[in-house]
């Protein structure tokens, strides 16, 4: 039942039924009059209930435009969004974003908040005015919506840090302006690799900084391999540095990449070519690590019974607790369920009993679509996942096009996956939807699209 207030106009003779929480889109809902209702006088009018149903559409808005609403005259790609699906940022060579600073036609990454409109420039000095000078890409946003991390090889952001002109991680302060570069060492050196910082998440507070790097000087308490590249936590608060691929004092004897990080920073996954991590070798795994106790690492993309993945493992994605993670494999050996022979969506459930299963399976057969699944994303309580795929057979997949699609994992008796990607029109989509997001409260989900 969903509680709610009524508010009764005697001038036009209305009443109005105030929701007291916001409806879900897709959801439908009874809405009753009882019988026992009186008018002014005390009488009862009605002779039974008055019942009637209404369902909430699914609203699907278009983010790449100005204040004015005015669309991106350019592309826009890659975006993420807050916890409650107000901020969403995305990166975007569009020059009509914002009115209140020149950009110059290189990928920027913009802020744009869904309740009032407003677009801001996060790509920025700490003034908001001075767009960056170099192309900023692959932005990350705080689940609170008020940190942004970015790549960018830009030497006009950071006035106390030299960028050298490599790649660096910018962390970008929504509420005070403020910018500065993360991925620097203890005494505030930015990162000197040829293969630069990249791929960084933020935690809520702005402390924690998660990205990956071959700058093997980053940590001075364990030393990297040279061009190898390896996951680092930055703590902004102290500038240490601690590397987090690693068995106790030996880093990872392969490239660590592609990090995620729960909004307190307190885990961490990532995956990784490393054979001195791994039960299994030659293959890159995901594993998971938690910060608040002595380093133990621990492999993901393993079967239920615990055997490693017999294929590769790629691009993790953390519940907010540490105790989902969902991935995407090539793998035939992780779930009995899979037989299409290309990558599927697999939840790993760290609770006891841990349990590997199958996250893009058809809802009639249960065996894996019949097309390739990728990207995962995972909200903050662990019962959505969104992910894209060719297959057809999921829920309406469209032949020869990447879809969007949204797997309700606290739906037990059933596999309910539900595609996002469709047109205004009710068509069918012609073009691909890639690099799908949802947001913690699993309520927002959110693509990259030229339909």
């Amino acid at each position: 039942d969903q509680a709610a207030t009524v508010t009764y106009d005697a001038t036009t003779r209305s009443a109005t039924l105030n929701p007291g929480a916001d409806l879900v889109s897709g959801t439908q809902y009874n809405a009753t009059i009882s019988a026992t209702v009186q008018d002014a006088t005390g009488n009862t009018p009605l002779t039974r209930d008055f019942v009637w149903t209404f369902t909430i559409s699914t609203e699907m808005l278009l983010v790449s435009r100005n204040e004015s609403g005015i669309t991106a005259n350019n592309t826009s790609r890659f975006a993420d969004i807050s916890s409650d699906g107000r901020y969403l940022v995305f990166q975007s060579t569009a020059t009509n974003l914002v009115s209140n600073v020149t950009v110059n036609g290189l990928d920027q990454i913009y802020r744009k908040d869904n309740v009032t409109g407003e677009v801001l420039l996060a790509s920025s000095d700490s003034t908001g005015l001075v767009a960056a000078n170099r192309a900023a890409i692959n932005p990350r946003i705080s689940s609170n919506g008020r940190y942004i991390v970015f790549e960018s090889p830009s030497t006009n952001l950071d006035t106390l840090i030299n960028s050298n002109g490599i790649t660096q991680i910018y962390i970008k302060d929504m509420d005070d302006g403020s910018i500065e570069i993360a991925s620097r060492d203890l005494s505030g050196s930015a990162d000197n690799s040829s293969d630069t910082a990249a791929n960084a998440r933020v935690s809520d507070d702005g402390r924690f900084v998660i990205f990956q790097s071959a700058d093997n000087d980053l940590s001075t308490t364990i030393i990297g391999n040279a061009g190898v590249l390896q996951v680092y936590l930055k703590d902004m608060s102290d500038e240490s540095v601690e590397m987090i691929s690693r068995i106790l004092t030996t880093a990872g004897d392969d490239d660590s990449l592609n990090p995620d990080m729960s909004p307190d920073g307190s885990f961490v996954v990532f995956e990784s070519d490393a054979d001195n991590l791994a039960l299994t070798t030659n293959f890159r795994h995901i594993y998971y690590v938690d910060t608040t106790i002595a380093h133990a690492i621990e492999q993901i993309s393993v079967t239920t019974a615990g055997a490693g993945a017999d294929a590769n493992s790629l691009n993790p994605s953390i519940s907010d607790d540490g105790s989902r993670i969902v991935f995407e494999s090539d793998a035939t050996n992780l779930d009995v369920l899979d037989t299409n022979g290309t990558t599927d969506i697999y939840l790993r459930n760290r609770l006891t009993p841990a349990s590997t299963d199958l996250v893009s399976a058809n809802p009639i057969t249960q065996f894996s679509g019949n097309g390739a699944s990728t990207r995962p994303d995972i909200n903050g309580s662990g019962e959505f996942v969104v992910f894209e795929s060719n297959a057809n057979d999921l829920d309406g997949g469209n032949t020869g096009v990447i879809d969007i699609f949204i797997r309700d994992l606290s739906v037990t008796t059933a596999i309910e996956i539900v595609r996002i990607n469709i047109p205004v029109s009710g068509l069918a989509s012609t073009s691909n939807s890639e690099n799908p997001i949802i947001s913690g409260d699993g309520r927002y989900a959110g693509f990259d699209s030229v339909e």
